[in-house]
């Protein structure tokens, strides 16, 4: 048994109310749970040296705000510092924009309409005195100035809302953020369910042909879909990599068991290496670079092989 320390950085404000998980990698069961003090120091004590997958989270937040592998040294207390994001916890309310004044522009209104209202009694005939024009001009000029003053208080520049448009690119930051590690989760998880076909195959055709799975020769195929079991929380191009390698290699073994059971009819017009043939072609075809296209390829694959859900 060792004493495990983690720091969190990056986001203090939220050490208060984080929860930090530590569970089996593989079974994903709950080792250890744990609050960490307000300064994002969290101690675990006497836990297993190995390795582990530590989640962080947040009660205002439906995604953990982190979640990477550890591994607790055998030898000495392990001491471990991971960053959170402290965009996960951005919210910033819209900015309260004052309201203009407008008392001035309605003061300067009022006055243009009483300055012209004398000027409304003319009759027919009457002359226009220079007087009276000057008056009328001037307030035509104010009412003009009223109005533009209007303009600039009530309606900015190009009808821009600054405080609208700063609130429209935080939200669609964090709906893309949301949505890529939605993606991210789906095509991990889309990942297992394809590996454990893979692993279900190669068993179903190991047993056609008669081979002990924890035989080497049973070995050298299951060893292979380990390797790929190991990648699925890689990115697309490691993962990608990851699959056509395994779909070549696993391929060659399979053209040697058929070259040493080429005499066995069960075995070479088996469904099961038919079946097994054809989804080794399909893992070679995975060039994919985002979560995005690789959801597509998955889904392409279940479309063939005839869904993703594991078939016993």
């Amino acid at each position: 048994m060792k004493d495990l320390t983690l720091n969190i950085l990056g986001f203090p404000a939220a050490n208060r109310d984080l929860t930090v998980e530590i569970r089996d990698p593989v079974s994903l069961n709950l080792v250890r749970e744990a609050k960490p003090f307000l300064d994002g120091t969290v101690r675990v004590p006497k836990i297993d040296p190995g390795a582990y997958e530590i989640t962080v989270k947040h009660p205002n937040i439906t995604l953990p705000v982190l979640r990477r592998p550890i591994h607790v040294l055998p030898v000495g207390e392990t001491k471990i510092s991971v960053v959170i994001d402290p965009s996960k916890f951005r919210n910033t309310p819209i900015e309260d924009i004052p309201d203009a004044n407008l008392a001035p522009v309605q003061d300067l209104v009022r006055s243009v309409a009483e300055t012209v209202t004398p000027l409304a009694g003319k009759t027919a005939g009457e002359a226009i005195r220079a007087d009276d024009w000057n008056t009328m001009a001037s307030a035509i000029r104010d009412l003009a100035g009223a109005v533009g003053e209007l303009s600039r208080l009530v309606t900015p520049l190009g009808h821009n809302h600054f405080e609208l448009e700063t609130k429209f690119d935080e939200v669609t930051g964090n709906f893309e953020e949301l949505i890529n590690a939605v993606s991210a989760s789906l095509t991990e998880l889309q990942r297992q369910i394809q590996t454990q076909r893979f692993r279900k195959q190669i068993e179903d055709v190991l047993d056609v042909a008669s081979v002990d799975p924890v035989s080497p020769k049973g070995k050298a195929f299951t060893d292979l879909v380990k390797n790929l079991e190991d990648s699925v929380t890689a990115s697309p191009t490691v993962f990608g990599r990851a699959a056509r390698n395994t779909a070549v290699q696993l391929s060659t073994q399979l053209e040697a068991l058929l070259e040493e059971k080429k005499e066995d009819p069960t075995v070479v017009t088996s469904e099961k290496v038919k079946g097994l043939s054809n989804s080794l072609d399909l893992l070679k075809q995975q060039r994919t670079t985002t979560y995005n296209s690789e959801l597509q390829h998955h889904r392409k694959v279940d479309r063939i092989v005839g869904g993703g859900a594991l078939k016993f």
